[in-house]
C-alpha cells in the first residue's frame, strides 16, 4: 500500500476487467495500475493507512457542507478526493463512483453531450454525470480545502497571541500547550 501511495494516485476508478472482474484502476501521475481489489476495499485500506474514520469524516464534512451523499474524501488539507460517477454498476455491490484528487484535476470538459475530466497529466477520463454536477463536487472539495487552510491559520494566530500577552510563570496548562505544539510539529516532519 505504501509504495502505491508514494507514486501519487490522481484517481481511483472502479473498473470491470476481463481477467479480474470487478477491480480498481489507479490512475497515477505517471501511468496506470490495475489492482484486483474493489474500489470500495481500496478506499477502506487507504483510510486505514491514513488512520481515518470514514463514517466520522463523512458526518463532519457532511454537516459542514450541508450535504448527505458523494462527499469529498478528506485525508488532509493537501490530500482531498472528490467523488464522480464513472460507470454503471452491473452487480448489487459494485461501485459506480470514482475518486479524483483535487490537486490532480486540470479542468472539467463537456464534449458532444458527454462529460470528461482532464487531469494535470493530460489524461482525459469519461464521467457519467453532468458538467454542472462535476463542477459542484469540485467546488465542494475546494471549499473544504480552503476551510482547512483558514482553520490552521486561525489556530496558529491564537497560539502566538496567547504567549505574547502574558509573561508570567509557566503553569501546567502552558506546559501542556507546549507539549501539544511540539507534538504537532513532530507529526508534520
Amino acid at each position: 500500500m505504501e509504495e502505491r501511495i508514494q507514486r501519487d494516485i490522481v484517481a481511483i476508478i472502479p473498473s470491470y476487467e476481463q481477467s479480474f472482474g470487478n477491480c480498481t484502476r489507479l490512475i497515477l501521475f505517471e501511468g496506470e495500475e490495475i489492482i484486483k481489489t474493489t474500489a470500495k476495499t481500496f478506499i477502506k485500506n487507504l483510510c486505514k493507512y491514513y488512520h481515518l474514520d470514514y463514517k466520522a469524516s463523512n458526518k463532519y464534512f457532511g454537516n459542514l457542507l450541508s450535504v448527505r451523499s458523494n462527499l469529498p474524501l478528506v485525508f488532509s488539507r493537501q490530500l482531498i478526493y472528490i467523488q464522480l460517477k464513472t460507470r454503471e454498476p452491473i452487480g448489487k455491490d459494485d461501485g459506480a463512483m470514482g475518486h479524483f484528487k483535487i490537486q490532480g484535476i486540470k479542468k472539467i470538459i463537456e464534449r458532444d453531450g458527454k462529460t470528461f475530466i482532464r487531469m494535470k497529466n493530460n489524461r482525459e477520463l469519461s464521467l457519467l454525470c453532468s458538467k454542472n454536477t462535476a463542477e459542484k463536487q469540485l467546488r465542494q472539495g475546494r471549499l473544504i480545502m480552503e476551510l482547512l487552510s483558514k482553520n490552521d491559520r486561525i489556530r496558529i494566530k491564537e497560539d502566538l497571541e496567547y504567549y505574547n500577552l502574558d509573561d508570567g510563570p509557566a503553569m501546567k496548562s502552558d506546559i501542556a500547550r507546549l507539549y501539544m505544539k511540539l507534538d504537532d510539529i513532530i507529526s508534520k516532519i
